[in-house]
């Protein structure tokens, strides 16, 4: 065998005398030239014969070597697993002595677990194998960790998947995947030429795989820990077809940078990453080559050992290559609040000026391999564009290396958001981090929740709504085909932090493709089914067994709270929830012209909709609250779940992805009814804070704009007062948006706008709030005779045999269509009279006094 860059596998074929098929599970992955850990190995290739070294008391064996050499690897193991019956750790099993052409010698013990162990075996009948976590302190495997591949697999596989190596621990059957140990001898006189190895027992049967002689004085499985690896491409983009190998060592996956230059406005809510320049994290020996495969091809190679010696070295190819520095110090850190001194909880981003992300112990710097996380890592983490934050619960540990570092941190809408350089010293251990309040809107009674969150746990909805400012979290379980989400999480009453101030409910998000999809917050029981009417919502190719109108029945009969999820799409049966008064609120979860269109239109036919808020988070691309609702209650220190969802029903709400805004009609606030306002002015007022930059505040009245302010500079506050002569009843709103046309926008996946909008002020001319659009009512009959139509001739509602429905009725078709005749019936109604008022209505005559709800 020849030298292979300091390494050179001996060739044992003249001391072999047993058969392979001493080793359980042997087959030809075992057998022959193997390279393990980028060193070369030979073992036997005949599996029923003669391919082992096996030594025994009585048969020790001699192995001729006739080199100069600093190192001899042995690839062994022990035949017997008599670790597990008894033989205590530490045991000599056998001595190796190696001899010199001067006539000298030098001997070894080779202990039990120390230098060697038992062959693993396959354990059938046990639970676990027992040579599992008890391979030699001072051996490794015959088996490399390696990385899975990075896009592709079975997707049994996928949770095995977040683990980057190929673990056997995540494999059924468990079965370890090695049959030797590798243990490296510093040879005691590597200026003297070996003559050859000699091998005795003490006892044990001794199998020798293979052996490896090596010139170098490197360690030859090296020590040293990871460190950060920059390239820089010449040409291309670093993605998911680029990777960086090191055959003698390890390297992770490669990511890209972050682009320091890229910075949200204001900071701390997302940026891009540099697309070519990218990282990985390396651990290798002086004399490992490292390569730059791209989509399977080898474009560059350097030697890790020039790397070391240079600092950064250009490939061929015209990729330049650096590295960072080394130092670096484990930081114990907080967040506190500047005024208060407080513990903070908030997310959080470290990068090095070279754009390596740096998590906080425990957290992402990549989540799921900066791929997409639909229902995959939901807690914990959060990518805005392609930058990652940890939450924190105001301390965090890990980490940091030595000189400047970039900090973001962020705490919902309230806090100024924070970006710094800082500087970590030799020796630091700590580090505090202090965020300014804003404003603060629960002063005006104002308090923040979020209508619509999936697949994060319980917990892991706690932390990400107090790290954003959100007190009430609604987390709706619900089922995509044969995935059903969140059902652990359902109790029927609300979990509350250990302060008290926040807290997570889990409702439902019932849902059909055809009829719509709507929020039950509050619920003390399930309403079953979740889904219903087939794929995509339910089973493929199941029936249509309720529909909204009777979900919604359900939950008020629970007392509890009604929404309309993303309003208005699916748009089946919206029309009939909102002819029936079905509905608490309609949410909004973007801004988009369509969307609010459609808002107007019923508000223009006298419905009076309450507006809110939800982020339908379904991934780790979205924080919760990234579009929220603020509902006032009457004291946000002692608010409980149910206060919020009252104060939602109350109408007096604003929706926002950043603004905090404000309006007010003669001093009443939205959701309320001005009575007597015919043939009057009204005085309104609306302003804003934000964080977000904002160059727009509109009102708008049955639909359009009345009266607007625009900034040539964008602004962080803003107001506008005006006047309105109001001839007929009316609905008044403010909103307000993010600078630019196109409106500016969030970097979570779906790059939502930055704007808020108010609930509506109604203006009733005589006593009572009445307004109607026949257009609009037409238009909503035209909806209920296609959900109609849909049952009658499209749903699948016939079940092959006779069919117990769970509401009971013999009649089911009758069932599904009831609500849809109570709506036709309403709508006309309205076309004579305007809708009926809902059941609570805060009412404000012409002189500002507030009169008794109906």
């Amino acid at each position: 065998m020849t030298w292979q860059r300091g390494y050179r596998a001996l060739d044992l074929a003249a001391s072999w005398n047993a058969p392979l098929t001493l080793l359980d599970d042997v087959d030809a992955s075992f057998t022959g030239e193997r390279t393990l850990y980028g060193l070369p190995f030979r073992f036997g290739t005949d599996l029923d014969g003669a391919s082992l070294v096996r030594v025994t008391r009585d048969a020790p064996a001699v192995i001729p070597v006739d080199e100069e050499c600093q190192w001899i690897l042995f690839a062994h193991a022990i035949e017997e697993p008599s670790l597990f019956e008894g033989a205590p750790v530490g045991e000599i099993a056998a001595r190796y002595t190696l001899r010199y052409a001067d006539g000298g010698a030098e001997s070894v013990p080779v202990r039990q677990r120390f230098e060697i162990g038992p062959t693993p075996r396959l354990w059938e009948g046990r639970p676990l194998p027992l040579d599992w976590g008890q391979t030699p302190f001072l051996a490794l495997p015959d088996a490399q960790h390696r990385l899975m591949h990075r896009t592709c697999g079975r997707y049994d596989a996928a949770g095995a998947r977040y683990v980057d190596i190929d673990d056997p621990q995540a494999r059924s059957p468990y079965v370890l995947p090695y049959r030797f140990y590798l243990w490296p001898w510093r040879n005691p006189h590597p200026g003297r030429r070996a003559a050859a190895l000699e091998i005795e027992s003490a006892g044990p049967a001794v199998l020798i795989g293979a052996i490896t002689l090596s010139r170098l004085a490197e360690e030859p499985f090296g020590r040293t820990v990871s460190r950060e690896l920059i390239f820089s491409l010449a040409g291309g983009s670093v993605d998911e077809d680029v990777a960086v190998t090191v055959d003698r060592g390890t390297a992770t996956y490669a990511y890209r940078t972050v682009d320091d230059a890229s910075l949200s406005t204001p900071p701390a809510w997302g940026g891009a990453t540099s697309e070519r320049t990218g990282y990985v994290r390396v651990a290798a020996t002086p004399s490992a080559t490292v390569a730059l495969d791209v989509a399977g091809t080898v474009e560059a190679r350097f030697t890790w050992g020039d790397l070391l010696e240079q600092g950064q070295i250009s490939t061929g190819d015209g990729t330049e290559w650096r590295l960072t520095e080394p130092g670096r110090a484990w930081i114990r850190g907080t967040v506190v609040d500047a005024a208060t001194g407080e513990p903070l909880t908030c997310r959080l981003h470290f990068h090095t000026p070279d754009g390596v992300p740096l998590a906080p112990y425990g957290h992402h710097a990549h989540i799921n391999s900066d791929g997409n996380t639909w229902n995959l890592d939901i807690g914990g983490d959060v990518r805005l564009g392609q930058r990652t934050y940890a939450y924190i619960d105001g301390e965090f540990e890990g980490w940091l290396p030595h000189g400047r570092v970039v900090v973001e941190a962020a705490h919902g809408f309230d806090y100024v958001p924070l970006r710094e350089e800082l500087t970590i010293r030799p020796g630091q251990r700590t580090l505090e981090l202090r965020l300014e309040r804003f404003h603060d809107p629960e002063a005006d009674g104002y308090v923040a929740g979020d209508t619509h969150v999936h697949f994060v746990s319980t917990h892991g909805a706690e932390l990400e709504a107090r790290g954003e400012g959100v007190r009430v979290t609604n987390l709706l379980l619900s089922q995509w085909g044969h995935l059903h989400t969140n059902v652990e999480d359902f109790t029927g009453h609300p979990h509350t932090s250990a302060d008290g101030a926040t807290h997570v409910h889990t409702g439902q998000e019932n849902r059909t493709a055809m009829l719509g999809h709507i929020n039950l917050l509050g619920l003390r029981a399930p309403i079953r089914p979740w889904c219903t009417g087939g794929a995509e919502e339910s089973d493929l190719g199941g029936g249509l067994e309720t529909t909204l109108a009777h979900w919604a029945d359900e939950c008020h009969a629970q007392g509890g709270t009604v929404l309309l999820a993303h309003f208005p799409v699916p748009n089946g049966e919206a029309a009939a929830l909102i002819a029936t008064g079905r509905l608490d609120g309609v949410e909004m979860i973007a801004y988009d012209d369509y969307n609010i269109t459609q808002y107007y239109r019923y508000l223009n036919a006298g419905y009076r909709l309450t507006l809110v808020g939800g982020t339908d988070k379904m991934s780790s691309e979205v924080p919760i609250g990234l579009v929220r609702t603020y509902a006032r209650v009457p004291d946000p220190a002692t608010m409980d779940y149910w206060d919020w969802c009252e104060a939602v029903r109350s109408g007096d709400t604003v929706v926002t992805s950043g603004p905090h805004l404000r309006l007010s009609v003669d001093e009443a606030p939205p959701g309320s009814v001005l009575t007597g306002t015919g043939g009057r002015t009204v005085h309104g007022a609306a302003e804003f804070r934000s964080i977000f930059p904002i160059d727009r505040l509109e009102i708008v009245v049955n639909g359009t704009v009345v009266e607007s302010r625009r900034w040539d500079e964008p602004v962080l506050t803003g107001s506008l007062d005006f006047d309105l002569r109001v001839e007929e009843s009316s609905w008044v709103a403010a909103r307000c948006y993010g600078p630019g046309d196109g409106i500016a926008r969030h970097r979570d996946v779906w790059e939502r706008p930055i704007m808020a909008h108010t609930s509506p002020v109604y203006l009733a001319a005589g006593d009572a709030y009445r307004r109607t659009d026949e257009g609009v009512l037409a238009e909503m009959l035209h909806l209920i005779d296609g959900v109609e139509e849909h049952i009658r001739h499209r749903a699948r509602t016939a079940w092959s045999g006779p069919v117990d429905h769970r509401h009971g009725t013999s009649d089911h078709t009758r069932y599904l269509l009831a609500p849809l005749a109570e709506a036709r019936q309403a709508i006309r109604a309205s076309s004579m009279t305007g809708p009926a008022e809902p059941a609570s209505v805060r009412r404000t005559n012409s002189a500002g006094d507030e009169a008794d709800a109906i």
